[in-house]
């Protein structure tokens, strides 16, 4: 945090302060500079410090990495940062696992890095006196770097640094990185670091002094890189104890002879990177010991045969990047030691080798003769090197290789022979290469692969042969190979046509298979951009370890699941930028849902980039992209599809497959070459089997009448969708048209249809398009059967003249209430352009204003007449009835003989044995004396003795046309009574017709406490009272009366008209609308008092409060129709002894 507050004061004060700003700046690409050096430096001393020995290890920077956990919790334990006086400049922080020192704290001009017991770098920016830098003590820190720093001209480094408290330093690396500091480095600045063991100079360094390292007799490592020295003969006599020196990037012309006179334990030099042309043996003459050897990177054209005959040890020699034109044969004849030899990116083309250049180096382990553009190489070349376990010879224009080049290299494990311009390979060239690894013959020439060629690499794991010209490989070229486990055969003309093998217990046949079926290690083939038409099975049963397979730019167009059945572990199937049409997964899922195994490993394949065609078997692919099938099919295999569009059919076409619908997905009825032919003449014709619809398509052919269909049964469909759009069509035909009644969708939009008719409707319609036709209404029997249909869901009627008045009434319903069936309804319009859903139905039937004015007026008038009249009749019909039937004028109107013609009785008298004497003196010598001459049923006279009461009652009520209840307080209390009339009720419930008179004699009390059947019975129905003076009158009008009139017989029209009489008589019974309140009968009646003039009390009419009664209940006088309901009630106020 302490580091971060700083680096923020820091970018405040170089934002206000434009000379800090620059200032900072070219810290920053100084330090800049300073990190690619370093990266620069350690990719350059890679190869030599890798190639040292343990105790060698030369990596330069690797100081600056730290050592781990350990190292950096005894350092903070080591190492405090120093107390910092109030009138210092400089902060100490703890970052990154390194002490930093910032002086001053704000625009920092000079930095010191501290990791305790490990190393000091100082860097300076703007200043370079470390008056100002705190005192401390690193104690063993044995490394100090300084970088950018200038040092004193006659202070020592010991001096200079002495503020770090360092007491034995080991390693001083001073940097400058080109940068000239007009610094002179001279003996003096090396006095009191005779303990140094390492010194790194990278300064800029134009001469060195020749006592320049007088002190540094221990000295073991010195590095002079980056510099401009003209290094004198006799600069390194006083370091005996060199064991590294590194030379590189200096601009050394040429190697002064006794340079190296006194360096007996030299183990490296590095003379890379700089200008020499020649050298001589003299050159090296001291340092025998020398075992690695850099000359890389220079201007040499040529090198005497002798001139490393005094290295005996040398162990590595690189020779690269030079300008050689040729090389001598005997050069490395003194130097049986070397291991290791680089001569690559030669400047300028060497055709070939001498022989026996490598030859007899029997520790030579590493060779690398690559982009030397060779054009032939000696067979002896490297006879009786056998201990070679490494050989590049690529990017060469070799075009043969002799067939005994190899013929020692036992113990040869990696060899690369790619980017040459190989056509052949020599039989024999691998036959003793049997320890053989990896072998890379990529980017060749070649053509056919024998059956032996590789006979002898039995160990063999990689084998690279891609961008070749290979068409023909032998069925046995891999057979002794077995573990192989990656082939690269990328970019070369295989088909695999001509091979076919047999192996029974895998059911692979003939031509379905290659010539890896032996490689059982196999775990990548590459065969990328070939001319492979199909998946072989060998790769599906055989290669059991193949875990990613490249198919990808062949010429495979359709697939089926088994070509997708790996046996091996989880594998990746690339099958990209191929010619894919037909992806055929019809079997898959049942494969799957049989031998899917929940351990099975998961099958991944791309077929991106590939020309699909969304037609008829890609419906099962359909199926797969959207999640229809069985969930462990997705357990087993991922298919992807990204990057994939429909090529076919063509209205698919460019649609991303993953999108397509397994409902979109069309098959041709009758496949080209067929013989057999369904579709109908000028159709075209297609089946989808998401639904088994066959889909019959005649739009825009010109026909005038629908075609025979054919018959989806036949062949495995259900029904038929018909387009018959854009035709000249006038009428559909019936279900009798072959085919026609398998029609579920029908569209028939565009044509010059004008008549709908139901036998037009197949039966098993869903959906009719009828729109822009000539359609100007549907009568009812074709809205019925659209109405009524249970199947149909989708009908269009729109773009037609439907004519909107009355006679269209019912269709303009239907097609306001079937809105969900009727899917454009909101388009649907009469032929004045009015939209049916603005249309108001009860207008329909209007005619013009004038008529409609006349009519109204007449109507007006006949309406005003009629309703005084019906006012009339209403107030008064009781009494005009009644003088009808007395003056037997229209009695048919009244009658109901023919109805009841087999009844016995007229009426069966109901009472209380109480009220005998109003029966005998009243009642019943009044209706059976002239001028009624009514039959009564009298228990007292017509029962039957001994007969049991309950069953004579029933008889009785049954064989009467009316039953007459006399209704008084008596008969409230007798059982035999209530039971005559609940079974009077019931049968007049039985025939809906009434049967019961009711006449109230007496008076009765509260109705409200009457037993709940006579209660409902009275609320629901009028009555008629005992001393009304047209009590007789209408007590006769109530009974049956003859049908005949004055001057009438019974005609057919009285006949027809007993029904409605009797209706009009004798109402059937119904509910009232409004329950009526509590009743009494009125006060003046049930003194016996007669009332002055007869009443009717209608349930039905409002007089004074709406419901026919005064508040308090009690009935109104007054005249209405005489009844409710039909039945009648009859009251009396005679007095009469019980019996």
């Amino acid at each position: 945090s302490g580091k971060k507050a700083t680096k923020q004061r820091t970018d405040l004060s170089t934002e206000s302060d434009p000379q800090n700003q620059r200032a900072m700046g070219q810290r920053r690409r100084s330090w800049t500079e300073f990190q690619l050096v370093v990266a620069l430096v350690a990719l350059l001393t890679h190869n030599l410090a890798s190639s040292f020995p343990q105790h060698y290890d030369y990596v330069i920077g690797e100081e600056l990495g730290g050592g781990g956990g350990a190292g950096l919790a005894a350092a903070k334990q080591s190492f405090k940062c120093p107390e910092m006086t109030a009138i210092s400049e400089c902060s100490c922080m703890y970052a990154s696992s390194d002490y930093e020192i910032q002086c001053p704290v704000t625009n920092p001009e000079i930095t010191v890095k501290i990791k305790p017991d490990k190393y000091a770098q100082i860097q300076c920016y703007d200043r370079h006196d470390f008056g100002e830098l705190p005192q401390l003590t690193l104690g063993d820190t044995e490394q100090v770097k300084i970088i950018h720093c200038t040092l004193p001209p006659h202070v020592s480094i010991r001096q200079y640094i002495n503020f770090l408290g360092v007491k034995h330093m080991k390693e001083f690396w001073y940097q400058n990185y080109g940068k000239d500091l007009g610094v002179r480095l001279v003996r003096q600045h090396f006095d009191g670091m005779q303990d140094l063991e390492k010194l790194f100079l990278s300064s800029g360094i134009e001469d060195i002094q020749p006592d320049l390292f007088a002190n540094l007799s221990n000295l073991k490592w010195l590095v002079l890189r980056s510099n401009h020295v003209k290094l004198l003969h006799n600069v390194f006599d006083n370091l005996t104890n060199l064991t590294v020196l590194e030379l590189g990037a200096n601009q050394i012309t040429e190697l002064e002879p006794g340079l190296l006179k006194n360096q007996r334990k030299l183990l490296l030099l590095n003379l890379w990177r700089n200008q020499l042309r020649n050298i001589t043996k003299e050159s090296f003459r001291g340092a025998e010991s020398l075992q690695q050897l850099d000359l890389s990177v220079n201007s040499m054209e040529s090198l005497n045969p002798d001139v490393f005959e005094l290295l005996p040890n040398l162990i590595e020699l690189n020779l690269g990047f030079n300008r050689f034109s040729s090389l001598p044969e005997n050069l490395l004849a003194e130097n049986r030691k070397l291991k290791d030899f680089k001569f690559i990116n030669n400047q300028v083309p060497m055709r070939t080798l001498p022989s026996n250049f490598l030859s007899n180096l029997p520790q030579l382990t590493k060779v690398f003769l690559n982009r030397c553009n060779f054009v032939e190489l000696p067979a002896s070349l490297f006879r009786g090197s056998s201990a070679i376990l490494e050989l590049d010879l690529s990017y060469n224009q070799l075009g043969a290789l002799p067939e005994m080049l190899l013929r020692d290299q036992r113990e040869l494990q990696t060899l690369n022979l790619a980017y040459n311009e190989l056509e052949v390979l020599p039989e024999m060239l691998l036959e003793n290469t049997g320890k053989l690894l990896t072998l890379r013959l990529s980017y060749n020439r070649l053509r056919n692969l024998t059956s032996n060629i590789f006979a002898s690499l039995k160990q063999l794991t990689e084998l690279h042969l891609g961008n070749n010209q290979l068409h023909t490989i032998h069925v046995n070229t891999f057979s002794q190979t077995t573990a192989l486990k990656r082939l690269d055969m990328q970019n070369n003309q295989l088909a695999f046509n001509d091979v076919s093998f047999v192996v029974e217990e895998q059911n692979i046949g003939e031509g379905d298979g290659t010539p890896f079926q032996y490689l059982e290690s196999l775990q990548v083939l590459n065969l990328r951009n070939n001319s492979i038409a199909t998946v072989f099975r060998d790769w599906n049963v055989l290669n059991l370890k193949l875990k990613d397979l490249d198919l990808s730019y062949n010429n495979i167009s359709t697939l089926n699941y088994h070509r997708f059945e790996f046996l091996s572990e989880e594998i990746r199937v690339n099958l990209s930028h191929n010619r894919i049409s037909e992806i055929d997964l019809s079997d898959m899922e049942s494969i799957i849902g049989t031998s899917y195994n929940s351990d099975a490993s998961k099958i991944f394949v791309d077929v991106s980039h590939n020309p699909l065609d969304c037609s008829c078997i890609f419906f099962f692919f359909a199926q797969y992209l959207q999640k229809e099938m069985n969930e462990t099919v997705y357990k087993r295999i991922e298919i992807d599809t990204s990057n994939v569009q429909c090529a076919e059919p063509k209205n698919l076409r460019g649609t991303p497959v993953a999108q397509v619908k397994s409902e979109d997905v069309l098959c041709e009825l009758d496949r080209p070459g067929t013989s057999i032919r369904r579709c109908p003449a000028g159709c075209t014709c297609s089946t989808r089997r998401k639904d088994f619809a066959v889909i019959v398509n005649g739009t825009g052919r010109g026909l005038t009448q629908i075609p025979e269909l054919p018959l989806p049964q036949s062949f495995g469909f259900r029904f038929i969708e018909l387009h018959m759009d854009h035709n000249n069509i006038t009428e559909l035909p019936t279900n009798a048209l072959p085919g026609y009644s398998n029609v579920s969708k029908l569209y028939v939009a565009n044509n010059a249809i004008s008549e709908l008719l139901p036998e037009n409707l197949p039966v098993s319609l869903q959906t009719l398009d009828l729109t822009h036709n000539r359609l100007t209404s549907l009568n009812e029997s074709v809205v019925e059967a659209l109405n009524s249909s249970k199947l149909l869901t989708n009908l269009k009627l729109s773009g037609n003249q439907w004519r909107c008045d009355c006679t269209a009434s019912e269709m303009l319903r239907f097609v306001r209430n079937s809105f969900r069936k009727v899917s454009d309804i909101s388009q649907v319009a009469c032929n004045d352009g009015t939209s049916i859903e603005a249309i108001q139905i009860g207008d329909l039937c209007n005619e013009n204003i004038n008529t409609y004015i006349t009519l109204s007026i007449v109507l007006s008038i006949l309406g005003l007449l009629i309703g005084l009249l019906t006012v009339l009749f209403y107030t008064y019909h009781m009494e005009i009835k009644i003088w009808m039937f007395t003056h037997n004028v229209f009695v048919w109107l009244v009658t109901e003989e023919e109805l009841d013609k087999d009844k016995m009785y007229d009426a069966f008298i109901s009472y209380s044995h109480k009220d005998e004497d109003f029966i005998t003196e009243h009642l019943i010598p009044t209706l059976e004396k002239e001028p009624m001459n009514f039959k009564t049923c009298w228990h007292l006279r017509d029962f039957m003795p001994g007969e049991m009461i309950s069953e004579q009652i029933a008889k009785s009520v049954e064989d009467s046309r009316r039953t007459i209840v006399v209704l008084s307080n008596n008969f409230v209390q007798s059982e035999w009574a209530k039971m005559e009339f609940r079974t009077a009720h019931l049968n007049s419930m039985s025939e809906k017709r009434v049967r019961v008179i009711i006449i109230i004699y007496g008076d009765i009390g509260d109705i409200e406490q009457l037993d709940s059947e006579l209660k409902a019975y009275l609320k629901m129905n009028t009555y008629v009272k005992w001393g009304d003076p047209w009590f007789w009158d209408k007590l006769r009008y109530a009974m049956p009366h003859p049908p005949t009139v004055k001057g009438l017989k019974r005609t057919g029209l009285i006949k027809n008209h007993i029904r409605s009489s009797v209706d009009d008589k004798l109402e059937l019974i119904k509910p009232v609308p409004v329950t009526p309140p509590p009743l009494t009968t009125p006060p003046a009646e049930m003194n016996g008092t007669l009332s002055p003039s007869p009443f009717i009390i209608s349930n039905g009419k409002t007089l004074m409060n709406g419901n026919g009664y005064h508040g308090n209940g009690h009935l109104l006088n007054g005249h209405a129709n005489g009844h409710v309901n039909g039945a009648y009630i009859i009251n009396s106020n005679a007095k009469q002894s019980d019996v």
